[in-house]
């Protein structure tokens, strides 16, 4: 089951759970966590301010 903003979608194709999974992937990969993500957080709310 895929969430987008007006839908619920029931994904069954291989392919298709493959493709979400590497986009799942992809995007964890260009996250920020922790301290790292506080800052960036932190820099978009207060701008020069870190």
């Amino acid at each position: 089951m895929v969430e987008t903003l007006t839908a619920e979608t029931k994904v069954m194709q291989s392919r298709e759970l493959a493709q979400y999974a590497k986009a799942f992937t992809d995007l964890a990969g260009m996250a920020v966590y922790g301290d790292a993500a506080r800052a960036f957080v932190q820099a978009a709310i207060l701008p020069g301010h870190n």
